[in-house]
Formats: C-alpha cells, sequence, structure tokens
C-alpha cells in the first residue's frame, strides 16, 4: 500500500470554468475527526500559489482565520490576488467544503508573497533551543501510535512525532514556562532529497500549540484539547531535510483560549519559521 504524500495529497488542480477556484481532495490520510488545521490552511496556500502564478516570489507570511471544521473530502479556495508587483504581491483565498455555497468559506487565508534574492540586512537573533541540537534519529522512538491510538483517521499514522531532549539525553526541567519540544516528519517525503519544501507545507508541524498547552494543564491531569482559531506564519527561511523542529510555547490560557507562539528550526539548526496560534479549548471529557 502506497504511503500517502502530503504534497500530491495538497496539489491543487484548475477547473477550466473556475480558474481562479482551484480544489483538491484531502483524504483522511491527514484527518483528525475533520482534517487537521494546517493541512488545509496549506491546501489553500497552494491554491493560491496556483492563481498567482508568480514563481521567482516566495511565501513570506501567511494568516489563517477558521470558521467552520473542515471535513475531510474536496475543498475548493476562491482566490482573490489583491496586488501583483515587482518585487511582491498579496493574496487572500476563501477555502470551503466541496458541498459549500461560494461565500461560506470554512477557513480565510491572507498572504504575502516576495521576492526571496531582494537585499537587505540578515539578523537571527533567536537561538535553537539545546533539546534540538540533539538529532531526531538519537532521541528514542516515534510517540505518534501512543498519541494517534486516541484518534479515528490518519494525520499520526502519516506523521512521525519524537520528544526532543538536550545533549544529556535527559529531559530536564522546563522551568516556569510551559513548553515542548519536539521532532516532526512526514514519513513519505514531500521533496527530493537536498530540496527545499513548498513553504506552503510549514503550517502543518506549526499548527503544535497543543504540545505546550498539555505542559501547561498539568501534562494531562484535566482532558482538555483545542481547536485552531487563527494561526500566523512567517517564513524566515527555506526548510530542507526530513525532520523540522518545534519548540512551541503556550503563553497564555483564559477565557476558554490558549494562546502560544511556536518556532520551528530545520536538522542544521536554521530558523524556518515562526508561528503565533489561537485555539479554542474543547473538553474531551465527554
Amino acid at each position: 500500500m502506497t504511503t500517502p504524500n502530503i504534497l500530491t495529497d495538497t496539489t491543487p488542480v484548475i477547473d477550466p470554468d473556475a480558474p481562479q477556484s482551484p480544489s483538491c481532495v484531502i483524504t483522511d490520510a491527514w484527518g483528525l475527526l475533520y482534517a487537521q488545521g494546517g493541512v488545509v490552511m496549506a491546501a489553500a496556500l497552494r491554491s493560491m500559489e496556483l492563481v498567482l502564478d508568480r514563481p521567482e516570489l516566495s511565501l513570506a507570511s501567511a494568516s489563517a482565520t477558521f470558521c467552520r471544521p473542515v471535513a475531510c473530502g474536496p475543498v475548493r479556495t476562491d482566490v482573490d490576488v489583491v496586488r501583483s508587483g515587482r518585487r511582491g504581491a498579496q493574496v487572500t483565498g476563501s477555502l470551503r467544503e466541496g458541498s459549500r455555497d461560494p461565500g461560506s468559506a470554512n477557513v480565510v487565508v491572507t498572504a504575502v508573497f516576495t521576492d526571496p534574492t531582494m537585499e537587505g540586512p540578515l539578523r537571527t537573533p533567536v537561538p535553537c533551543p539545546d533539546e534540538l541540537s540533539t538529532p531526531a534519529n538519537a532521541v528514542g522512538p516515534s510517540i505518534s501510535e501512543e498519541v494517534g491510538s486516541r484518534f479515528p483517521l490518519g494525520f499520526l499514522d502519516n506523521t512521525e512525532w519524537r520528544v526532543a531532549v538536550p545533549p544529556s539525553g535527559q529531559p530536564g526541567d522546563a522551568g516556569p514556562v510551559p513548553r515542548a519540544a519536539l521532532w516532526f516528519r512526514f514519513n513519505d517525503q514531500p521533496s527530493p532529497s537536498g530540496s527545499a519544501w513548498d513553504p506552503a507545507l510549514l503550517p502543518i508541524p506549526g499548527d503544535s500549540l497543543g504540545s505546550a498547552l498539555y505542559v501547561a494543564l498539568g501534562e494531562g491531569a484535566r482532558p482538555v484539547g483545542s481547536v485552531s482559531l487563527q494561526i500566523d506564519l512567517q517564513v524566515l527561511a527555506p526548510m530542507t531535510g526530513t525532520w523540522i523542529g518545534i519548540d512551541s510555547t503556550c503563553t497564555h490560557v483564559g477565557a476558554g483560549l490558549a494562546r502560544g507562539v511556536l518556532h520551528l528550526w530545520s536538522e542544521s539548526g536554521t530558523h524556518v519559521a515562526t508561528v503565533m496560534q489561537t485555539a479554542m479549548l474543547r473538553s474531551f471529557d465527554g
């Protein structure tokens, strides 16, 4: 049986009768009850890339607002290129399930694309956490099967997650700030070895506030999960390699919401992206 590939499964197709509204099928391979939020955002961004049709530009930032859950199955993204200039473009996309009427969006995404060859100063002041200095292959078994057994669909069957540890090999004390460091990979890689990922895929590992929320709420003492309301992505560098490091920090929990900041790192220690996420708390105790 072929392992599902995230790039193939989010590749949009243009409808000649509606060229501004590409579609794709998010299969059960990428579901957690509903389609995983980062996968939905990635599908919308890839449709926006296709309609923009500016290969010399690269995704620089994006913000997704989740209005309704997205069931696995056909989705369509209505795209509007707001501006397409010499060195950049701004694009909006409204993703809806295949059965929904135009104008009834499940997720609304805005994105900025820029020329990655523009010159200017380079500063990368955020240090890579110690936990991510130990390679993913050296930190022990995958936690995907243990976590995935709680859900009926396949997102966790087609990705691998490992708890990152510092060079000492001991998890250590996270301190007063609830945070979690993880390694993530797709079981079937989204790009050939040595080639960069499509940056539209970065929201998928970026949709990981739940790992730090788990720490913030007492590591499972309370049966509480979360559902994304908003994901904001800043793309900082190309992502190459198999594993991506996730440093997730929960910055606030209150009024039924959780908020956090996540940093994504390549295996070589490059700061690839920063994500801010807002999620609504959901009880899993019936």
